[in-house]
């Protein structure tokens, strides 16, 4: 744990609990990658973060928590774009990498660079009192884009045009996240990232999801069809 390196890309509600509990529990080293700035609206579901923090990158302030929480780790924060900024290099330094993202173009592009160099990942997602986390082993199981549906594809082309992303926004609104959902999804990917760095089984390709609204979880994975 203490030689280990997780890169946690994305440094929200889902990545605020990750590096909480990486932090905790002794990992040694960390990037941190996150090209966003702290909004008032974000300290609800933030425990890494404060009023005084509003307006500065959450990267950078997030690195600067997690070295208070344990002052022995080695910390580096990364204000980049992981769709255009971050190469195989970064994602090669790291013994886990786990996305803590809230859109499927970010995943994306984890997913095929991790492909690319044949690196699990450990994806989360939440969304009210819903919550989804996943492990993704190359030639193991589905990938990421293997579960993506024509919808899916729809909405990230929508992202890359800026006229059709306000639109989409406008019509979808914000999309509401309790610090519940993700303190749970953040400790299901923590509980994978360990597993992944002590080499114990996991389940490829397989959604472990959480259902708050009925108190039910369960697993799903997605199947190729079988040729005729």
């Amino acid at each position: 744990m203490r030689e280990a390196t997780a890169l946690v890309i994305g440094a929200g509600a889902l990545g605020n609990e990750v590096l909480k509990n990486l932090a905790l529990m002794g990992i040694g080293r960390f990037l941190i990658v996150d090209f966003d700035t702290i909004e008032i609206g974000n300290l609800s579901r933030s425990p890494l973060f404060r009023q005084a923090d509003a307006g500065q990158r959450k990267a950078e302030v997030a690195a600067r928590a997690v070295k208070e929480l344990n002052p022995d780790v080695q910390v580096k924060a990364l204000h980049a774009d992981v769709n255009h900024d971050l190469g195989a290099g970064v994602f090669r330094h790291a013994d886990v990498v786990i996305g803590c993202l809230d859109n499927r173009e970010a995943r994306l592009s984890i997913n095929r660079m991790c492909y690319q160099i044949n690196h699990p990942w450990i994806d989360g997602a939440i969304e009210s009192l819903m919550g989804i986390a996943r492990v993704f082993v190359p030639g193991e199981g589905a990938c990421y884009e293997c579960m993506l549906t024509e919808r899916d594809f729809q909405i990230i082309e929508m992202r890359r045009s800026c006229s059709m992303l306000a639109r989409e926004n406008i019509a979808q609104g914000k999309v509401p996240t309790t610090p519940t959902a993700a303190s749970i999804v953040g400790a299901l990917q923590t509980q994978e990232a360990l597993k992944l760095l002590h080499h114990m089984a996991v389940q490829p390709g397989t959604n472990i999801v959480v259902n708050g609204l009925t108190n039910e979880n369960y697993q799903s994975s997605w199947r190729f069809a079988k040729a005729a």
